[in-house]
């Protein structure tokens, strides 16, 4: 059987190791109803892919976002087919965010009466039927084969392929991708297995603010996602969310499958009987996926697409929509939904160094998944519902630090809560990180600014690398960028992270209207453990070979800054003290406001890219967006 391969967004993965803003963003939301109008709250910062699975073949959806010029944009991604003649076309993000947001998971409130008095708390050319050949007079295959070039909406596109990865990784440079020797296994691996690459690049007319999900069919009818790539820059902890339509119930077939008990949620109950209700789902479905070897897929829905034609249905004969957009995407969907009866939604949070292998997904005989998650009064012998829980409600209930991480409770100084942009009065989930790991400001899945602990060997672009392409010197991104006294910065591909000292925790926070990203280290409310220190990151496995090696000194490094200054690119780096006004380094607003990923302010986003982005060597700039909402 043939294998088809696809993609889908990575937070902040190659964003970070090309230097580019990514952000999605979401349709404005109107005063109107219907599927298309709802106002269910989503995973801000998910990854989102649609497969529609026929007889023979998948079409893949994936969305596509990007913040900055774009001649900056590229997409490099891994396909076990060459697509079908006169499949790749642009779609629409409404129709996916509509699709999320209606299929998402729905918590109801306890069935305990004491609960209730919580109330009111508040790609123009035609695709070749052969290979082109570069070189018209050679008598052998070119050591590149070009099967498809051509313009698709605002993406002119090419389908390549090569058994000789040397070759392939000389065209991509040659045609403006960054490749730093780490990536370089990564490309090889892919090329062995004979896999073509689907290569994107912007038009010059193209609007970088309004970038179309991809869309393309390839033969077979088994999806699976090319993860492997995503490991060269992925962000910790990224929300992987896809959606198969079929003819029945899909599953992870080579990752675990796992369940998550409703009386295991928490929830903030100053958000019970709000809009939206804030609960630990992320949360235990990150500690799921950890336990289980870092591979698992929660299924959030499973049932027939017809629960959702009817609403697509009367809205679209009402012609009740903000935009005439959005009524183009919705005819669509409905159309996607009517050709295919079942539909399944898996979740899953993975990070870096857990994309050891290609995601595949297959037909199951399980039956139907609700959507709908009954709320407990007692979890874990806690009363949610009492009197003055609003109050004590643990921060860490709701944080995720990664399996490299432990969450302790911050109360920040006013000072350094002002210098964040946080409250003094809160208590702020911060994260210590095991020895060899760094804690780097990034979007929880509600969107609020948090920190997760990384592997600081999953770092392919490090100060001091050298461009392949321009024969630059990459510059250090922790230039300008200050952790606090107890804490020091080490580049993560491009992005400051801090290390923070032993028995201290990292805090991140986002200015929202600059995309500028702030780590500090602080002291918790609650001592880390201090064998905690004494564990390790488990050694990498051979199929996810480092960016760079990463030596765990058995003592924590010193308070004062060290008398010998290591060279560029050691893990971590040496303190330094701030320089936010002038220094001569590029600042974090300059390097993608020290995240990689820049965000609206205000959006219902998620900084993300496809498998494997490249991007040309140049310098991009932070542009803020205007305000947007989710649907």
């Amino acid at each position: 059987m043939k294998t088809a391969h696809t993609t889908f967004a990575l937070t902040g993965a190659i964003a970070a190791l090309v230097g580019l803003g990514l952000a999605f963003h979401a349709a404005p939301a109107a005063a109107c109803g219907g599927f298309f109008c709802g106002q269910q709250p989503v995973d801000q910062t998910a990854e989102r892919i649609l497969f529609e699975v026929g007889e023979s073949s998948v079409t893949m959806t994936t969305q596509i976002s990007f913040n900055g010029d774009a001649d900056d944009f590229a997409w490099v991604l891994p396909l076990g087919e060459v697509p079908l003649e006169g499949s790749l076309e642009v779609w629409h993000q409404q129709a996916l965010n509509a699709l999320d947001a209606n299929t998402g998971p729905v918590f109801l409130p306890p069935n305990d009466p004491a609960c209730y008095s919580c109330v009111g708390c508040n790609f123009g050319g035609v695709p070749g039927s052969a290979p082109t050949v570069e070189d018209e007079g050679a008598s052998t295959p070119p050591p590149v084969q070009v099967f498809i070039r051509e313009e698709v909406g605002e993406y002119d596109v090419a389908v390549i392929g090569s058994e000789d990865p040397a070759a392939l990784i000389e065209w991509l440079r040659t045609n403006g991708y960054r490749i730093t020797p780490p990536m370089e296994p990564y490309i090889e691996r892919y090329t062995s297995e004979g896999l073509k690459f689907l290569a994107l690049k912007l038009l010059d007319t193209a609007d970088v603010r309004d970038l179309s999900p991809f869309r393309f069919t390839l033969p077979g009818t088994t999806p699976t996602i090319p993860l492997r790539m995503t490991a060269l820059a992925a962000e910790p902890e990224m929300s992987i969310l896809t959606f198969v339509l079929a003819s029945e119930r899909f599953e992870g077939k080579n990752w675990a499958n796992l369940e998550i008990a409703d009386d295991q949620i928490r929830y903030n109950p100053t958000t019970l009987f709000a809009t939206s209700v804030s609960t630990n789902w992320p949360r235990l479905v990150a500690r799921a996926v950890d336990e289980a070897g870092g591979q698992g897929w929660v299924t959030e829905l499973a049932g027939p697409s017809s629960n959702y034609v009817g609403l697509l249905e009367n809205q679209v004969q009402n012609g009740n929509f903000a935009t005439p957009e959005d009524g183009e995407a919705a005819a669509d969907l409905l159309a996607a939904f009517r050709a295919y009866p079942y539909l399944t939604r898996l979740y899953s949070r993975v990070s870096a160094e857990e994309m050891t292998s290609d995601p595949v997904f297959g037909r199951t005989t399980l039956g139907d998944v609700a959507r709908e998650h009954q709320l407990s009064r007692f979890v874990d012998g806690i009363d949610q519902c009492a009197e003055g829980v609003r109050a004590s409600t643990d921060p860490c209930d709701f944080a995720t630090c990664g399996a490299g991480g432990l969450c302790r409770g911050v109360s920040l100084a006013d000072a350094t809560a002002s210098s964040m942009g946080m409250s003094a009065e809160a208590i702020a989930p911060g994260c210590a990180c095991l020895p060899g790991a760094t804690a780097r400001a990034t979007f929880a899945p509600d969107g609020s600014p948090t920190v997760i602990c990384q592997d600081g060997r999953m770092s392919f672009l490090n100060a001091g690398d050298r461009d392949e392409q321009t024969g630059e010197v990459l510059p250090d991104a922790c230039a300008g960028f200050d952790c606090g006294e107890h804490g020091q910065c080490t580049a993560m591909n491009m992005t400051p992270t801090c290390v923070c000292d032993q028995g201290f925790v990292a805090v991140g926070s986002i200015d929202m209207t600059t995309g500028t990203r702030r780590t500090r280290c602080e002291a918790p409310t609650e001592a880390v453990p201090s064998d905690f220190y004494e564990k390790r990151l488990p050694a990498l496995p051979s199929e996810l070979p480092g960016g760079r090696e990463v030596v765990v000194a058995e003592v924590m490094p010193p308070v004062t800054p060290p008398t010998v200054t290591p060279p560029l690119g050691e893990f971590p780096m040496p303190r330094q003290s701030p320089d936010l006004g002038g220094s001569s380094g590029p600042n974090p607003v300059a390097n993608g406001g020290g995240g990689g990923c820049n965000v609206a302010p205000g959006a219902s986003s998620a900084p993300w890219l496809l498998a494997w982005l490249l991007a040309a060597a140049r310098a991009r700039r932070w542009r803020p967006q205007a305000k947007v909402s989710g649907s």
